[in-house]
């Protein structure tokens, strides 16, 4: 499998709250509302400004900041203050409330506790070809500059918002960023994970 998907071809949608946009690039079962169906899902979240986190019962998630100033968010007994390109878990069952000082935009990853984990690794591409590490990613996510994908035959520039979806080993090449992650089935989980879909 070689999908690769433009920025501008993300499905936007708002928040469960209504506090703000998610721009969806994937999620299995596929169309899920990230209601109890869903095993996981991947998009970016445009926050406008300081306010409530939706709840996701049952969720684990992971969020990395990709533009705009450092934004901080308050869970019960914790403070954290999410820098650029460094990823941050949490559970999604438990209130969270961000405060950001202008718009922010971040890579918001999902997955079902029990049906699915998932590893979130920022990479800097330099101008010399490199091997992804730890076999097959399912997502490479154009961050800033500009990388060219590879896998087998197929090749794919990426640029920041675009978003390849592989089962297949990946080299990168060129100049910027790019998220990897990676999504794993839970141990003795029987549900599917997408990815040969």
């Amino acid at each position: 499998m070689f999908d690769l998907r433009r920025a501008e071809e993300h499905v936007r949608r708002r928040w469960r709250n209504g506090g703000g946009m998610t721009a969806e690039v994937a999620a299995w079962p596929p169309g899920t509302d990230a209601g109890s169906d869903l095993a996981w899902r991947i998009s970016f979240a445009e926050v406008a400004e300081s306010g409530e986190f939706s709840t996701f019962p049952g969720v684990d998630r992971v969020i990395t900041l990709i533009d705009g100033p450092p934004m901080t968010l308050e869970l019960p007994g914790e403070t954290t203050v999410l820098r650029p390109f460094v990823p941050y878990s949490f559970d999604g069952d438990v209130p969270v409330r961000c405060s950001v000082t202008a718009p922010t935009r971040d890579l918001n990853v999902m997955t079902r506790r029990g049906q699915a984990s998932a590893t979130v690794e920022m990479l800097d591409v330099g101008s010399s070809e490199e091997p992804l590490r730890q076999g097959s990613p399912l997502l490479v996510v154009g961050l800033t500059g500009a990388v060219c994908a590879r896998a087998g035959d197929d090749s794919a520039r990426l640029g920041p918002g675009d978003v390849l979806i592989t089962d297949r080993p990946v080299t990168v090449e060129g100049a910027g960023a790019v998220a990897i992650v990676r999504i794993a089935p839970a141990p003795g989980s029987a549900s599917p994970s997408g990815i040969q879909d």
